[in-house]
Formats: structure tokens, sequence, C-alpha cells
């Protein structure tokens, strides 16, 4: 059998790379195992300075055949050196390449004006250089495929017995043995945490969110509430997990099923003694009191939300789906039963203005959210923003809202050589967005306000 190594590899724009375990690919390479069909090795790159001397130990030690990656888009630029790196180094193996960027890049072509078409089909040309087979979509059912075919596209967003149904139960659990576990740190309020996700897919159509026509992101697909709470188990008594980091899109999204899970997670808890410290994504708009009473039974600590702005106008413009409104009546239900609220806000939305973002000071400033993350807002492949943008000057792109004709600009990112569009240390902000009435400068600068602004808060 062949001997087929998995790379998680690093990320190296994040101040902590081992905080979240990258669920994706573990998933994968967990499925392959169970096939028997390969022998399955795994590396962790994350948190690793010297990555390309990992790999050649890796595979050197391993006789690896095949290598897998999967990139997010702030992780392209390293996949893409590595792939290069290797294939002019003499690795005459197979590169197989998935995961969202490859997927939302694809969804651009199928979606995209001419514009993004081009520049998109040239983005998969570039990495076909390099790389043998392209995942588009689920990756579980269609590595079996990829290790056995010659094809350099595989789509399981076409193919019905790759796609993974509307309950996915049979692949969900990954073996983190795979990972040293040890090194990851994440707590929730003092409690040892680790990320687990329920359902995939959101089927709201924000014109900033990735992926909103491809059907690995925008269909909805759950787990059985057996499914999710077997794995919890598994972490709970072979780790001693009793935090738990629900990285579904918006949990709330289906209020049965949502009450379904509240239910499982107060009655397991009830019969093993234990009590979990949980936090997790909700749509402000779609929390009632019984779900957050639910929620605050459960163990839930935390509910973030992406409030986005503060502002009615930046919320519809983005298609957000809720109002101010909605968001300040989230507010109220956390707060009457006792969740802490952490507000996830963007700026540099098309038609934003000191006037929009002045809105958004304010709103914050009577809300007074219990955590606060402000970034400017980073235009990916896959979303409306992108999709819908048409070349205009010296590589800038723009968006156009056709309601009332506001427009947002943003530089076309050459996504193989840049990684600083994603936004994890202050010092270093930068936007790569600018609309009719705020500069790229004059976006970070705002940005800065509203960050002065919720510090100066917190001190009073």
């Amino acid at each position: 059998m062949k001997n087929v190594g998995f790379i998680n590899p690093p990320s190296e724009f994040l101040i902590n790379q081992r905080v979240f375990v990258t669920l994706g690919i573990l998933r994968v390479a967990t499925y392959l195992n169970k096939q028997n069909v390969c022998n399955v090795k795994f590396l962790d790159l994350s948190n690793t300075n010297n990555y390309l001397r990992a790999i050649n130990n890796f595979i050197k030690d391993n006789a690896i055949d095949i290598l897998c990656f999967t990139a997010t888009t702030p992780q392209i630029s390293t996949v893409y050196k590595i792939c290069k790196y290797m294939k002019l180094l003499g690795f005459e193996g197979k590169i197989i390449l998935g995961g969202p960027h490859i997927t939302l890049t694809y969804c651009s072509i199928n979606e995209g004006t001419e514009d993004i078409k081009q520049l998109c089909q040239n983005h998969i040309d570039k990495i076909l250089k390099y790389v043998d087979t392209i995942i588009i979509g689920d990756g579980e059912y269609a590595m079996v495929e990829a290790l056995h075919s010659n094809d350099r596209i595989i789509d399981s967003e076409k193919d019905k017995k790759l796609f993974l149904s509307r309950n996915y139960d049979e692949v969900a659990i990954p073996d983190r043995r795979f990972l040293d576990l040890s090194s990851y740190e994440y707590f929730i309020d003092g409690a040892k945490a680790t990320n687990i996700i329920s359902q995939m897919g959101c089927p709201y159509q924000c014109e900033f969110c990735s992926g909103r026509g491809s059907r690995t992101f925008s269909m909805v697909r759950k787990r059985s509430v057996g499914n999710i709470l077997e794995e919890i188990d598994s972490l709970y008594q072979l780790y001693g997990y009793q935090g738990f980091m629900f990285y579904d899109d918006e949990l709330n999204v289906n209020k049965e099923y949502f009450r379904e899970l509240l239910l499982g997670l107060i009655d397991y808890q009830s019969r093993n003694k234990v009590k979990f410290n949980l936090r997790g994504f909700t749509r402000s708009d779609l929390l009632t009191n019984e779900q957050a009473e639910l929620m605050y039974r459960a163990g839930f600590k935390w509910l973030l939300v992406g409030f986005e702005s503060g502002s009615d106008k930046i919320l519809l413009n983005i298609n957000k789906g809720c109002n101010v409104k909605d968001n300040t009546e989230c507010f109220d239900i956390a707060r009457q039963n006792k969740l802490k609220v952490k507000a996830l806000m963007s700026i540099g939305h098309v038609g934003e203005s000191q006037d929009t973002i002045k809105e958004t000071i304010d709103w914050l400033g009577v809300m007074r959210p219990e955590e606060t993350d402000v970034t400017i807002i980073a235009v990916y492949p896959g979303s409306n923003y992108f999709n819908k943008a048409i070349k205009q000057y010296d590589g800038i792109l723009k968006y156009i809202n056709k309601n009332n004709n506001d427009a947002l600009y943003f530089r076309n990112i050459d996504f193989l050589s840049e990684s600083n569009f994603y936004k994890s240390r202050t010092d270093e902000y930068v936007s790569y967005v600018f609309t009719d009435y705020l500069s790229s400068t004059e976006l970070v600068q705002q940005r800065s306000l509203i960050v002065n602004s919720i510090e100066k808060w917190n001190t009073m």
C-alpha cells in the first residue's frame, strides 16, 4: 500500500497557531485511514518555523508516496511555496490540494464576472504547475478517488457520490490521535477547551461572506445529536476537556435542531455529573429567550455574534438580513440569561463613511460588549464582493451595490505571494479596500478610533 502523508500547513499570520485544531484535513485523514486503502501519516506544521526541513524529514522517514495539503486563503501562499519547493526539489510522488481556498476560487470561476473568471482561472493554472490534483468541496470521499485517479480536478460539489449528505455522521468525528493535543492551549472561563463542529454551512447571502455560490459552504448539513455527544464524551473521557468551542457558522440556524442539541448537552452533563463551559456563534435575529435560557443551562458562557455594523445602511448594503434593532434585542436576550457577548464587527464595507462608523461607535458605546473584535473587511474569493467585481485601474477591482450604486474598491491581491490581508496584529493593520467616502489609510485610522473608544470604555 502507498504511504499517504497529510500536511496541516503553518499559519504564519497568527500570533499563536496552536489554539484551535484544523478539523477538516483531520477528518479526511481519519476517513481514509478507516478505509485501509493506504498507510496514513500526518504532519502538523502549526507553530513550526523550519517547515521545509520538517517536510523533507517527514517524507524521508515515512517513505511518502503522496502528499495531501489543505489551505485557507491566508495559508495558500505558504502551501504554494511548499508545493513548488517539493516539485523543484524532485519529489516524484503525487501532490493533492484541497480545502477552502481552492474550493472558493473554483466557485468564483462559475459565479464571477468575466474579469473574475479570468483572474481565478489564471490563479488555478498557476497552482496546477506544482500540484497534480485539486479537490473541490468535501474531501472525505473525494480523497479515495484522488488516490487512484489521474484527473487534475475532482469536484465533489458536482458528484453525488463524493458530496457529503445532509447527515454526515460517518465522517464527522476526527481522530485527534494524529496530533499532539497537549501542545494546543485554549480555555473557556478557566476550563480546558477544544473546538468541535455540529453542523456545516450557512444559507444566508451576506455580500462579504465567501462561499455563497458553493454547495459546500452554503448548504446546511448537520450531524445527529448522538454523534456530537459521542465526540464530546470521547474528548471528556480521554483528554479531560470540559470546554468546547462550537465552530459552526451559526449554531441557531435551525431552531428545532438547536433545541435538541441543547437538551442533549444538558442531559449528558446531568448523567455524568459534570459541568461544561461552552462558546459558539449565533445569528442575532434568530436568538430567542428560550434558546438563551437553554444555552445557559447547557453551559454556554459566551455568544459570538457577527453584528458587523451599528449602521442600518451598512447592514442593508451587505445583505445581512437583520438590522440594528435585531442586534440590540440580541444583547438584551443574552444579558437577561447571563450570557456574555463577543461582538464581531467589521468596517470598510460598501458605502462605509465616517457617518456609518460613528453610528457603529455610538451603538457599541451603548451595548458595551464584554469583548469586541474589529476588523477591516478583506475581500475573499467566493464572496459576492469578489464575484461581482470588475477591473478598474492599477490592479483595483470595483464592486457596486445595484440598489443604491454605493461602491467598494479593493486591491487585486496575489494570494500566492501575500497573506497580510489577514489581520491578527493591530500594529500591522493595512487596508486593502476603500470606498467613495474613506480611503484605505482613513479606514485604518477609523478602526483605531473604534478600538481606542472601546479601550476607554473598559477603563471607566
